[in-house]
């Protein structure tokens, strides 16, 4: 039975749930001020009012989702005030922590949490994917707890307060609220229907935050002429990949492609992988090469298919797996994988990998590190016991080291001082970058010892007169290069997150330097025509050139999560977002506001995507 204590006036309780979450709401306004900082400054300045009629509203809305969701019906069905407490307590923490993350991932990567991010969280190896260090969980704990605490308290003093508060108080209140949020709905649709995007990219910046547009009611009226928007639904599509049957020569060449998850083209060099940097003399080298993503996801889907991972889900869906791959398989040629993290989150098995899918699963080892070190020595093995008459082969080694930056047993790196582990908590703006670019670093230096070693044992086992050899990053990683507050990757299309080492070596060509912009999806052009001989056109099966290409590139098409981007010749980024809406920045992420949108850029890039999907 409930005691009589605990069992209160239902309008008590309901007057004490809307002090507590309103008072809550003061600390989603502290919280939102970590969003409002990467609201450039050239569009703050002219949409001040609409930034903060739309804060006020929409974080103290935010703050009543589990009012509305959890404790009004709680308060219907019992009149329980220490079961409201305790529910009250509990939600309201776990919505506040859920922000708080939420605004750790947009300040690192300008996104929210969205069904990418949980499906990283949730799938098999997240472990692998998400690699923290015990102090970061010991922290996370003791803030949850002392955060119910404080929330205990908080609804203590609610309670007390409503019990003799005037509910009209409480009306004029939510009255004022109403009237600050239909002015910034009323300012947004304004702004939507003259396209002023001053007040429309500011929209992207809050969680959950969907403003009024009402176009198409203008429209509808005639007070508005009507526009043709933007096909941005890559979803649901039959593909036409490749565009015709690709005609190979049987290739005789063993192919080791080597790729360091989060490798800086500025971390490659005789100081920091000075063995990756000897070989490299003995190849091209391509010192302006791009990845086709700042992501591991599309990183490695652009690597193999030569293609953007727009069409990842389709492809996943349909089990379509690369040309290049493919032609290995029909080939007959010893296909070896080496992934140090499971290739199963991302699902690189159900695309990429589709044909070996077995072979995605993770090395041995706790650690990045482990893993690391025993993959390579996999490989190793594998090449030590091929028989002399063996099919030629072809082996991903996919380290991981760089990414996790958790560092090894009794590991000392030469770049001191450095962090110990990567303290993301740690993380802003005016984080001074030289501990943890040296933690990176020493990471860079211990791959590259292990890469080393795999390459000294291609040398001495005489593989390296008939096997290509290719080195390169899945996508860069920025330490505020920007000046923006971006850390990592995921965030934007700068050349601190896309630019990657790129090393080609083949025994059929001469060492050289290539100084042109290459990218990603050149890979597959140039193993296709190098290793098979195929004599069509890229276009048949790429959106890449072959790396001996030194025509100009005019643009690049790159993309993530939320949208794709069009890089110009001179580092102008277009950002297309899938809501159909654009944002225009410099090489360097300031705002182009007066920049006009190149609409033959835009429609011929629509139109090579399109070019790989059946009409």
């Amino acid at each position: 039975m409930e005691s009589k204590q605990s069992v209160v006036s239902r309008r008590t309780l309901l007057k004490a749930g809307v002090l507590y979450f309103m008072f809550n709401s003061i600390f989603l306004l502290i919280l939102s001020s970590k969003y409002v900082f990467f609201i450039p400054d050239e569009v703050y300045d002219n949409s001040r009012f609409y930034v903060s009629s739309l804060l006020v509203s929409h974080f103290i809305f935010l703050a009543f989702i589990p009012f509305f969701f959890v404790y009004l019906p709680l308060t219907i069905l019992t009149k329980n005030r220490r079961v409201s407490m305790f529910v009250a307590s509990i939600s309201m923490t776990l919505t506040l922590l859920v922000f708080l993350i939420d605004s750790y991932v947009y300040s690192l990567y300008r996104f929210h949490l969205n069904k990418y991010v949980f499906e990283q969280l949730l799938g098999p190896g997240a472990g692998q994917v998400f690699e923290l260090s015990i102090s970061l969980y010991l922290l996370a704990v003791t803030v949850l707890v002392v955060a119910v605490i404080i929330e205990i308290l908080i609804f203590k003093g609610s309670y007390r307060l409503a019990q003799t508060l005037n509910a009209r108080y409480l009306y004029v209140i939510c009255g004022v609220l109403v009237l600050i949020g239909l002015s910034a709905h009323l300012t947004h649709a304004c702004a939507a229907a003259r396209k002023d995007n001053s007040i429309l990219s500011v929209d992207r910046c809050f969680p959950l935050c969907y403003p009024l547009n009402a176009n198409k009611l203008l429209e509808t009226v005639g007070l508005k002429k009507e526009e043709k928007s933007m096909n941005l639904n890559f979803l649901d599509k039959k593909y036409n990949y490749p565009k015709a049957t690709l005609s190979a020569k049987q290739g005789t060449k063993n192919i080791v492609m080597i790729v360091l998850d989060s490798w800086s083209y500025k971390d490659y060099d005789s100081i920091v992988t000075p063995n990756i940097y000897k070989f490299s003399k003995k190849g091209q080298v391509c010192t302006y090469h791009y990845s086709g993503c700042n992501g591991t996801r599309g990183g490695i889907f652009s690597l193999f298919y030569g293609l953007p991972s727009i069409y990842w889900y389709d492809f996943m869906d349909q089990n379509i797996a690369p040309v290049f791959l493919k032609e290995l398989a029909a080939q007959k040629y010893d296909v070896r994988l080496f992934p140090s993290a499971s290739m199963q989150n991302p699902a690189f098995d159900k695309n990429v990998f589709c044909l070996y899918a077995d072979q995605c699963g993770s090395a041995v080892g706790d650690k990045a590190w482990e893993r690391d070190e025993n993959l390579a020595k996999n490989f190793v093995k594998f090449v030590n016991g091929r028989q002399e008459n063996s099919n030629p082969f072809f082996s991903l080694l996919f380290f991981d080291s760089m990414h996790s930056m958790i560092v090894p047993d009794g590991y000392k790196g030469p770049f001191q001082p450095s962090w110990s582990y990567p303290k993301y908590e740690a993380l802003s703006n005016d984080t001074d970058p030289s501990e943890f670019r040296n933690l990176y670093k020493n990471m860079a230096f211990y791959i590259d010892s292990i890469v080393g070693s795999v390459i000294r044992n291609l040398e001495e086992k005489d593989l390296l007169k008939n096997t290509v050899v290719i080195i390169t990053g899945d996508h860069s990683q920025e330490f505020n290069e920007n000046g923006k507050g971006f850390w990592g990757h995921n965030g934007n299309y700068s050349e601190a997150q896309l630019r990657v080492p790129m090393i080609y070596v083949n025994p059929d060509f001469q060492p050289s330097v290539c100084d042109c912009w290459t990218s990603h999806f050149d890979v597959v052009p140039t193993l296709m025509q190098d290793v098979f001989s195929v004599p069509n056109p890229t276009s048949d099966y790429s959106m890449g050139k072959s790396l001996h290409d030194t025509t100009a590139r005019t643009s690049l098409l790159v993309d993530s999560y939320i949208g794709f981007g069009i890089v110009d010749t001179v580092g102008n980024i277009t950002n297309v977002y899938y809501d159909n809406t654009i944002e225009m920045v410099d090489r360097n992420l300031n705002a182009r506001l007066n920049a006009n949108m190149d609409t033959v850029l835009l429609e011929k890039t629509l139109q090579m995507i399109s070019s790989f999907y059946k009409n």
